[in-house]
């Protein structure tokens, strides 16, 4: 399986390079952009899912996962339905109506085949992205849920007491 990238939004202070960077490397049209959401910056971009509902509704089979886990899009067959942005559960996809074709995140792939990190991570001035196994994807996740539960559970207490 390959890495995924990791996002850490506490250390993310929205200045877009990654999104810059998704431009450069892909001549000009980015597969990535930047939302804010509450008080974080989120870059969105493709999860790569393993069980990827866009690959079983594409009608025109343009979408798959290659043998590294990575969603995968053929510009040469997909005609822009928008049907993958409908069941995309991070509402991911980007159909350019102009071109008809969907845009999504590809990891860089043609950088990895070279041994590169995805541009985005790369170019990331504040190390807000990380390319990691996906071990360590859930590692983080794990840790950062028991946190939360941790200082809600500390809150609870100081309800208590104030009683």
């Amino acid at each position: 399986m390959s890495k995924k990238v990791l996002f850490e939004p506490n250390i993310c202070v929205g200045c877009e390079e990654c999104v810059r960077a998704c431009a450069r490397w892909h001549e000009g049209e980015t597969n990535a952009y930047v939302e804010q959401m509450g008080i974080y910056n989120i870059p969105m971009r493709c999860m790569h899912c393993a069980d990827a509902p866009c690959v079983a509704i594409c009608p025109v089979k343009a979408i798959s996962i290659n043998e590294d886990g990575v969603v995968l899009v053929d510009k040469s067959k997909c005609i822009g339905c928008g049907s993958c942005l409908l069941v995309c559960p991070f509402g991911i996809p980007r159909i350019d109506a102009s071109a008809k074709i969907m845009r999504k995140c590809d990891l860089c792939i043609d950088r990895a085949k070279d041994g590169m990190e995805p541009a985005c991570v790369q170019f990331c001035s504040v190390g807000a992205l990380k390319f990691v196994d996906p071990e360590e994807v859930e590692k983080k996740r794990r840790e950062r849920a028991a946190l939360k539960l941790n200082e809600l559970q500390n809150q609870a207490n100081i309800i208590r007491e104030v009683k």
